[in-house]
């Protein structure tokens, strides 16, 4: 064995350590492959080294070396491993059946292998024995490897839940924070318009002082330069003359006198800059007091109700977005309009098929759209039902089990039951409407994760979910529940929203 590891050796390349091809001889002797020698010596013009020895040869152009080239053939076809009529291998050296596994040199061998100097002292075990050995320890690995793949998922999955998360309370304080300067600049608008007006009003009242004093003081100019020159015009008259009548005149002459228009404080304080100017001064620090307020009010409480302004209802329902209903979602039990935009109990079951999609333990039935980001505003009436529920839901809810309707199942949800409203919060919210609604109006702030409810009769808020952390798309959400007898009869209506 040795001499055969010897051989291999000799016909093997020190360059790229594998048997010759194409063998050349260099100038010092040393043998290599015609590829490997043209690779070294690529770019040089003269002195070649010897890869091996460092030696110079003058000339680049090798000597092939044919005969080491057949030898090498030979051993190749030699160390190709032969296999008798049934297919088992056999040793190279001996030809003999490879029965046995030497575990020093992690090979398999033949009888006469084990008795040589090579293996005599190793540690050799029957061909079968050995691989059922390696086997079990194969085995053994492969289960060590599967139970860290288990491991590795169940990681994968803990980590990629928690970039979902980190990822969606990013788009929460996005949206926060521009929710929060969409308001400021709202009132910041309001503020500008009302100090602008206050400061035009002002303004117009000045220029009206201003001008009729200009007037007065223009009339008064008027009335010196006459009797300056008619006063002119008597000294130049003969002394008969200019004695008559000279103390009537000199009598008008005293009766006119200039008079300063009286100071007008408004005006003074005019003249002031924003920072000398008590009034404008007195009110920048009122605004600012006042904006944590008119921020905390944007924000409705549970249980209370608010009133947008005009601008701000205008605001709202500016973000009018076409729902209509998914029927591949609804309950076998519902009945849609044509149109997509009605929904109601028909207490026969319909002979549709059962997918994935369709909900079938309750008479829930989805909007037709996907939200996903931005702001959303539609309409719902209900006639004369005295039960339902309204919102959204995340998409991925379950459709065929039983689930209670709050935020932690995924739904953001109101409704009326026995003539109580209610927000489906975790622990029920009752609901005071000021006036009964006949109609609500929803409006999804995606980003801000809020979605608020507005009775559309006197525009009243009467909830907000805020701070929610939504799923990545939300449907919006319609159960008209049973007909219960007939006590709950009538249909669920989306309205079509016009622009006042």
């Amino acid at each position: 064995m040795a001499a055969n590891r010897q051989l291999k050796e000799e016909a093997t390349c020190s360059i790229c350590l594998e048997y010759f091809s194409d063998p050349v001889s260099v100038e010092c002797g040393h043998v290599f492959c015609l590829s490997c020698i043209t690779r070294c010596w690529e770019g040089l013009q003269t002195d070649f080294p010897c890869p091996e020895c460092r030696e110079i040869s003058r000339s680049k152009i090798p000597r092939p070396h044919r005969r080491l080239g057949n030898i090498v053939e030979l051993l190749k076809q030699l160390h190709t491993p032969s296999a008798t009529p049934q297919g088992e291998n056999l040793c190279r050296e001996h030809d003999e059946k490879l029965k046995l596994f030497c575990e020093d040199d992690q090979e398999p061998i033949c009888v006469i292998c084990r008795e040589s100097k090579d293996h005599k002292a190793h540690s050799v075990l029957p061909m079968q024995e050995a691989a059922q050995e390696y086997k079990k320890t194969l085995h053994g690995q492969v289960e060590r490897l599967k139970k860290e793949l288990e491991f590795l998922q169940t990681w994968l999955a803990e980590e990629s839940k928690t970039a979902s998360k980190v990822e969606g309370n990013f788009k929460n304080q996005v949206g926060v924070i521009r929710s929060t300067f969409e308001l400021l600049k709202t009132f910041l608008d309001k503020e500008e318009q009302q100090l602008l007006s206050k400061l035009e009003n002002e303004h117009k009242e000045n220029m009206k002082n201003i001008q009729e004093k200009l007037s007065d003081l223009e009339k008064q100019q008027s009335t010196h330069q006459d009797i300056i020159t008619e006063m002119e015009g008597k000294c130049q008259q003969q002394d008969v003359e200019l004695l008559k009548d000279v103390k009537i005149f000199l009598n008008r002459c005293n009766t006119v006198k200039a008079q300063k228009p009286p100071e007008d404080a408004v005006v003074e304080r005019t003249l002031k800059s924003i920072g000398e100017n008590s009034s404008l001064q007195d009110k920048l620090l009122e605004l600012k007091e006042t904006f944590p307020a008119e921020l905390e009010s944007s924000y409705i409480k549970p249980g209370e109700s608010t009133f947008p302004t005009e601008r701000e209802w205008t605001y709202i329902r500016s973000w009018a977005t076409a729902v209509t209903l998914d029927p591949d979602t609804a309950y076998r039990e519902l009945i849609l309009s044509e149109d997509g935009r009605s929904v109601r109990h028909g207490d026969i079951k319909q002979d549709l098929s059962d997918t994935p999609q369709r909900f079938t333990t309750f008479s829930d039935v989805l909007g037709t759209q996907k939200l996903s980001s931005g702001r959303h505003y539609w309409e719902v009436e209900w006639g004369y039902k005295t039960i339902f529920t309204l919102g959204v839901c995340d998409e991925a809810v379950s459709r065929k089990g039983q689930s209670t309707p709050s935020p932690e199942n995924g739904y953001w949800t109101v409704s009326l039951s026995d003539g109580k409203y209610e927000a489906n919060t975790s622990l029920l919210t009752p609901l005071f409407p000021s006036v009964p609604p006949k109609a609500v109006a929803l409006f999804l702030d995606y980003e801000a994760g809020r979605l608020s409810v507005y009775n559309v009769n006197d525009r009243s808020q009467l909830f907000t979910f805020s701070g929610a952390s939504f799923p990545p798309t939300l449907r919006p959400f319609f159960s008209p529940e049973t007909n219960d007898e007939g006590k709950n009869g009538g249909t669920l209506r989306i309205l079509p929203v016009t622009q006042d």
